[in-house]
């Protein structure tokens, strides 16, 4: 499985193709093919996507990773979003626009979970209220604030689990890379 399909969910500030809906300034979620030609090819583990080469390498996800996301609440909520072991492809590391990305593909079990996980925390009612906080080895290393629209595109039926993840720095995002890749 690559991580072309549809509905990659995309970088902070990024609104990277026509019908991108923004995750809070934070991600997209698309509607056809993976932004910006993102999901195609395979190389290096961690290579680039500049011309001449054939792209970033795609690689099952280690489920024991040390990473998770987790949503939490102005009212105090703190529960689990996902983890290493909801997830089934990563691919990276991309640059675009001065980012620095790694796509994610959710198991379909992980895609059930965390639509399930969003509403139980209360996300699906009032997005605004929640923030994504997605940590590496128990250090912070993406945190996103969620809104109506995009909460909308993660539980609607068209989403099929791509989430981009952004980073500012490309030392972070190999580190998530080399860390979720099933080495």
């Amino acid at each position: 499985m690559d991580i072309s399909r549809r509905g990659v969910l995309g970088g902070l500030g990024a609104a990277c193709a026509v019908g991108a809906v923004g995750f809070a300034g934070a991600a997209t979620v698309t509607d056809g093919e993976a932004v910006g030609g993102l999901g195609g090819g395979s190389g290096p583990a961690g290579g680039s996507s500049e011309e001449g080469d054939d792209g970033p390498e795609s690689a099952a996800v280690d489920p024991d990773a040390p990473f998770v996301a987790r949503v939490t609440g102005d009212d105090g909520t703190d529960a689990l979003l996902f983890d290493a072991s909801d997830l089934d492809r990563v691919k990276g590391v991309f640059s675009q626009d001065g980012e620095y990305l790694v796509q994610v593909v959710l198991s379909e079990a992980g895609i059930e979970s965390f639509r399930s996980r969003l509403d139980e925390a209360g996300a699906t009612d009032d997005p605004a209220a929640f923030v994504v906080s997605m940590t590496l080895d128990g250090t912070e290393v993406r945190r996103v604030e969620l809104d109506g629209e995009t909460v909308d595109a993660l539980t609607g039926f068209d989403w099929e689990g791509v989430l981009t993840l952004p980073f500012g720095e490309e030392r972070v995002a190999r580190s998530v890379y080399d860390r979720l890749a099933d080495s």
